[in-house]
């Protein structure tokens, strides 16, 4: 299990992030009470067999090409909402469940199925079909993420995620003090933490090929494992 109080003994330790989590915690009080009473169980025991079976359950996303919906920043992320229900039912849903959820259960419809009618409403007709774009493009890049992970702790790699971890500090995955950027690219938590003591390590997995399961685009099985022997190298040198 993984608490928000150990990601922020972990993370909170630079004059930057201090000042980032500062400034997150005086604000929406039942956001931050909401993601700091949150415990990381269940997404770290799901498997990349699980993660293939949800992405095949989901449609492909088309543009949100309505600008009220583009832009359209709830109160809520959505990793806020998805690390939810992952741990609500205790397993990653496929997408019909998911949008099943998210209207039935009462917190997760105050998070996303409540202030998502209000946009669309406000966005006309043209809005619904953008809002749902939306949704499920942000799910299947939660999915893709999530593979990079259960991909990563087949190969007996203790990766973490947490969704404080993800909107206040930055940090997508982690090993220990070796921060992990499953979509590749740069690290979105290097400006708050390049002035930690001792220091944090920052790893690019060096993702370039992919294939499309179901609605979502994930890196290569292949190229994943590969990836995982390197970082067991860097881990654990011989």
């Amino acid at each position: 299990m993984t608490t928000a109080m150990e990601v922020r003994r972990l993370f909170n330790v630079t004059q930057e992030t201090r000042f980032h989590f500062n400034h997150w915690y005086g604000r929406r009080k039942h956001v931050v009470a909401h993601v700091m009473a949150h415990e990381a169980v269940a997404v770290h025991r799901i498997t990349a067999d699980e993660v293939d079976a949800a992405c095949r359950s989901a449609p492909r996303a088309g543009p949100a090409d309505v600008p009220l919906i583009r832009e359209w920043r709830p109160e809520f992320a959505f990793a806020h909402v998805a690390h939810h229900v992952v741990e609500a039912l205790g397993r990653l849903p496929g997408w019909p469940e998911f949008r099943e959820f998210c209207e039935a259960d009462e917190r997760t419809r105050a998070m996303l199925w409540t202030p998502a009618r209000e946009v669309v409403a406000e966005a006309g007709p043209e809005g619904r079909a953008a809002l749902r774009n939306r949704v499920v493009s942000e799910f299947l890049g939660f999915l893709r993420d999530l593979y990079v992970v259960a991909v990563l702790r087949g190969h007996g790699l203790d990766v973490r995620v947490h969704p404080l971890a993800d909107t206040v500090f930055r940090v997508d995955a982690w090993v220990d003090r070796l921060i992990l950027n499953p979509r590749g690219g740069g690290q979105r938590s290097a400006d708050l933490l390049v002035h930690a003591m001792p220091p944090f390590f920052f790893a690019d997995l060096g993702l370039t090929e992919f294939t499309r399961v179901g609605g979502a685009v994930l890196p290569s099985r292949a190229q994943l494992d590969r990836a995982a022997g390197r970082l067991r190298d860097v881990l654990h040198p011989a």
